[in-house]
């Protein structure tokens, strides 16, 4: 592979790399990123350096809730948490016992008021969800032998199709580090 080979390379995956953030909604989470790769290795790289999510909040902080027969009804008043809500509800209690109304009405079975207020949603843990549905998006297929690297302000990922090398390990920590302490752009 020639160096313009290799920028072609790069520059595709850096492409469809943002064009996943924007399907996803996420663009504006994720201040920056790297991608590395080596053919000789071969290993995939990618290090992505993470915004600040919203805090945790309690349902009862985003939606109105009233007993209904057999279980609670939830309107939504804060439009941004529905996606969320709906999912965590079904994650919980299942499809079945969840039934979505209207865009921002929901009834949940067998589960009362005071158990679905304290609920809370923990955005941060939604962002990293789609933030490693992008990074599997764009990751090579096959590389399934992988090390990650996760904390509060960055996430690296390296993977291989073959054993993993120390030496690419090290490679992801210092890209990590670098990630993790680099300033928002």
């Amino acid at each position: 592979m020639t160096q313009t080979d290799e920028r072609f390379a790069y520059e595709n995956f850096e492409w469809i790399f943002r064009q996943i953030l924007q399907d996803l909604g996420i663009t504006r989470s994720v201040l920056a990123f790297r991608i590395m790769a080596d053919p000789a290795a071969p290993y995939f790289l990618i290090s992505i350096r993470l915004g600040r999510a919203r805090s945790a909040v309690k349902v009862s902080d985003m939606a109105q809730l009233n007993p209904h027969t057999g279980g609670t009804a939830i309107t939504i008043t804060d439009e941004g948490w529905a996606p969320a809500l709906l999912n965590k509800l079904w994650q919980r209690y299942g499809r079945d016992r969840v039934e979505q109304l209207t865009r921002f009405e929901m009834l949940v079975r067998g589960v009362g008021m005071d158990e679905l207020s304290s609920l809370e949603l923990d955005p941060g843990e939604e962002l990293k969800s789609k933030i490693l549905d992008a990074v599997w998006r764009v990751f090579p297929e096959g590389f399934t032998v992988r090390y990650n690297i996760v904390d509060d302000r960055a996430m690296t990922i390296i993977g291989t199709e073959h054993d993993m090398d120390p030496r690419w390990i090290e490679i992801a920590k210092a890209v990590h580090k670098e990630m993790s302490v680099k300033e928002a752009e």
